[in-house]
């Protein structure tokens, strides 16, 4: 099996990791959170993005033209808006992380999946997620990451954050409770 391009691969990894700028979740069984129930969208660009891919980590021994178990891949995207402004998208954020593959096609298992747990951050605090990325015909499918919590801001953080995958990067919607 020879390996994805990365950037499909981290695409489908950030994660693994959006921000939800302004959402922070339930302080206790009995106080709700005002942004709860929000849910917000982002765009997710590559910039480990290139011919030479500093973010894949292949395990030591085995060849970095076919997947491994165990093989790493650093997530680094900066966050956007969903609007075109003055040609470009305006950056709100960056996320951070790591995915590392642990199935491979074999007897019982038809697809590869990676376990990703990633960051995103933005000046109002933090928000990590975690989760599953399977891959289909060497391509990422979309996934649910769960939102396991956060900093600042986004403190206590709860929810889910769905990721799916184009051609020049991924759509992060992000839904707190």
């Amino acid at each position: 099996m020879h390996r994805p391009q990365r950037w499909a691969i981290v695409t489908a990894m950030t994660l693994a990791a959006a921000g939800a700028a302004g959402l922070a979740a339930a302080a206790g069984p009995a106080a709700a959170s005002p942004a709860a129930g929000l849910a917000l969208t982002y765009y997710a660009f590559d910039i480990n993005n290139g011919p030479n891919d500093p973010g894949l980590i292949p395990v030591p021994g085995s060849s970095p033209k076919a997947f491994a178990q165990g093989d790493e891949l650093i997530i680094n995207d900066q966050l956007t808006t969903t609007h075109r402004k003055a040609g470009g998208y305006p950056i709100v954020g960056h996320d951070s992380g790591v995915c590392t593959l642990t199935r491979l096609p074999e007897k019982y298992a038809e697809q590869t999946y990676a376990d990703c747990v990633v960051t995103a951050v933005w000046k109002a605090g933090s928000l990590t997620v975690q989760g599953v990325v399977r891959f289909k015909s060497q391509q990422p499918e979309p996934a649910v990451f769960a939102v396991t919590g956060g900093t600042g801001r986004y403190s206590a953080a709860r929810g889910t954050l769905h990721v799916r995958f184009t051609k020049e990067f991924k759509v992060l919607s992000i839904a707190l409770r």
